[in-house]
């Protein structure tokens, strides 16, 4: 009777595993758990419509760039690699090296084999310091110098990891060491007073031609030409960057008590021209209403989700921002948001944040961005616009009037809403779902059934089990049958259903997205992929 037993308990699992796939299926927020929040490609620009306005735009670019860069939601695209067509840089090569010695380091740490736990962090040091313009934050180098400084510790060279301990907090001295044993940490606190006692230069930063962005560390410090003070003396990373030229990175040594000179010359890119010469048209379209044709070059040939461009003009200290939000599929405006700032204010830089504000509001639910309203009180100089939200300083301002219907071609956020999903496309995939899980049980009853059948054979004819055993064997593979058969049928008839769904006319959003089809053939069918890339 032990042998009944032992196929009694197998034949219940494929019930438990039906009844659990259909119950997941079943659920209401199943779908919610699979499904990854969208991306949106997103292109980003402040350009100066005028020559006195470069240092400005190149404020507000920065400051853009940097909020949409935390936006998990949104992809900041780079132009420069789009006009280029460089499809891969050898400093991208050298940073995917950096990155798996660092995972290795990080494995040989962890497993205590220090001696190969420093060779491959010090390698993935070497390689990040090599890249140049791809350091962004530091941070993967820091975590790096944080690891390699660790091994170096509890192999006994304390003088080494002490040494790695003051380069990382050279570049980021508020660096906290989490997660170390204390013998580390103390070696870390000993870098830690040595940073309080070292002594600042200074750096003189130009580049040919002026008003680039400044990076330090991964910091914005401001637009060539610029000094740069109370820096900490040691290895700092410099990054230039500017429209239509080849992003600049490298090391940059800061001596005690001395200023220093930095000069670049920057390359174009390839198409760099066509890119500027694209920008600062497109500049000119942004105070007009709908999308002009230049914005609508830029958008299609970045290949772009989303479009955020501000066209900067300046009179004396003040400089007037005009910044737009474009759909790329549709091509038509979200919003525009205008506003007067002091660039010498010491509310600048708040009164530029909520102001970059108020555009992701429109295309991201970043926490602390607030959509802004239909309607609202003049701005600063006589600017229409929205009111500013609370505790910002005066010059804001938005696109509408009180009371006044939107602009020919602006659509407000509110009104743009995506197409609802067709009945059959959810029938489809459920039956697919529920073909596929049936699929599953007929296989585990077909495994079932084998082996009842290779028990029937070893047993002898003489055992009372024989019966059982035949029967048991029939029955899992009459389940199996059905459930192949019913499976088969089920995801068959949702892929039909899928495909009958599909045959509509698309809209301009499907036709800007990758999709797939199916074309039938005399002697046979082709799969077929495309959309925009």
């Amino acid at each position: 009777m032990s042998q009944r037993r032992e196929l009694a308990q197998p034949s219940a699992v494929p019930r438990v595993a039906l009844g659990g796939l259909l119950t997941l299926l079943s659920l209401p927020w199943a779908g919610t758990i699979l499904a990854a929040p969208e991306i949106q490609a997103t292109a980003a620009f402040a350009v100066a419509r005028d020559p006195s306005a470069q240092k400005a735009a190149t404020v507000v670019d920065a400051a853009l760039k940097s909020r949409i860069s935390r936006i998990t939601t949104l992809r900041l695209l780079e132009p420069a690699r789009v006009f280029s067509g460089d499809p891969r840089t050898r400093e991208e090569e050298t940073l995917e090296r950096a990155r798996a010695a660092l995972a290795d380091g990080r494995r040989a740490y962890d497993a205590l084999v220090l001696d190969e736990a420093i060779a491959r962090l010090g390698q993935a040091v070497s390689l990040y310091q090599e890249t140049g313009p791809l350091l962004g934050d530091l941070e993967e180098l820091t975590t790096a110098l944080a690891y390699l400084g660790g091994a170096l510790t509890l192999r006994g060279s304390a003088d080494e990891a002490e040494s790695t301990f003051v380069e990382l907090l050279t570049v980021n001295a508020s660096y906290q060491l989490d997660g170390f044993p204390p013998t580390v940490t103390k070696v870390f606190e000993k870098a830690t007073q040595r940073i309080e006692a070292t002594k600042s230069g200074s750096v003189e930063v130009y580049s040919t031609p002026p008003y680039a962005a400044v990076y330090v560390d991964g910091r914005f410090e401001g637009v060539t030409p610029v000094t740069i003070d109370d820096l900490l003396a040691g290895t700092h990373y410099l990054r230039l960057e500017k429209v239509g030229y080849t992003t600049h990175g490298a090391p940059l040594e800061v001596a005690p008590n001395q200023r220093i000179t930095s000069q670049t010359r920057l390359l174009g890119i390839k198409r760099g021209a066509e890119l500027r010469d694209l920008v600062a048209r497109a500049a000119e379209e942004v105070p007009a209403e709908a999308m002009g044709g230049s914005l609508r070059s830029l958008t299609r040939q970045l290949v772009a989700d989303t479009l955020i461009f501000v066209a900067v003009s300046q009179s004396g200290s003040d400089a007037t921002l005009v910044g737009g939000v474009f759909d790329g599929a549709t091509g038509t405006r979200l919003t525009t948001e205008r506003v007067v700032l002091g660039v010498e204010k010491s509310t600048f830089e708040n009164e530029l944040d909520q102001y970059v504000s108020r555009l992701l509001a429109v295309v991201s639910k970043e926490p602390g961005s607030t959509p802004p309203p239909p309607s609202g009180t003049g701005g600063a100089f006589g600017l229409s616009g929205t009111p500013p939200p609370q505790n910002s300083g005066g010059g804001s301002g938005g696109n509408f009037r009180p009371g006044a219907p939107p602009p020919t071609g602006v659509v407000p956020p509110m009104v743009q809403t995506q197409p609802s999903t067709p009945g059959e496309v959810y029938l489809g995939w459920t039956m697919i779902g529920v073909g596929s899980a049936s699929a599953i049980t007929g296989i585990v009853f077909a495994i079932l059934a084998k082996v009842a059948h290779s028990d029937f054979r070893e047993t002898s004819q003489l055992s009372p089990d024989l019966g059982d055993l035949q029967d048991t064997g029939k029955t899992n593979a009459l389940v199996a049958d059905l459930t192949l058969i019913g499976g088969g049928a089920l995801v068959a008839g949702g892929t039909v259903i899928l495909l009958i769904s599909s045959s509509r006319d698309p809209t301009p959003e499907e036709l800007l997205r990758p999709r797939a089809g199916v074309v039938p053939l005399d002697d046979g069918m082709l799969v077929t992929y495309g959309g925009a890339f």
